[in-house]
């Protein structure tokens, strides 16, 4: 997991935390703030499922690089450069 996903993660808990702790903070406000946690979690979630998912695929592409790297040095550039390509757009 990525350490900006960590992040956002601890501070999602710590203001959970601070919530259960306030008793100043009327009905509403609670339920916006609650609801606004819920997104993020779920952002962060779906975050992490495309990050793994980015994983997968650069997995994917290494392995089949090094396969064709002895019979096939064309296709294994081509394929290095399209996983450097793809990390330097973050996937």
């Amino acid at each position: 997991m990525s350490e900006h996903i960590e992040k956002l993660r601890a501070t999602v808990l710590e203001l959970e935390q601070e919530l259960r702790t306030l008793q100043t903070v009327d009905d509403e406000a609670r339920q916006v703030l609650e609801e606004a946690m819920r997104e993020i979690r779920a952002t962060l979630h779906d975050e992490e499922q495309a990050e793994l998912q980015r994983q997968t695929l650069r997995d994917q592409l290494q392995t089949a690089a090094h396969e064709f790297e002895g019979s096939h040095p064309t296709l294994t550039g081509i394929l290095s450069r399209l996983i450097d390509g793809l990390g330097q757009m973050g996937i």
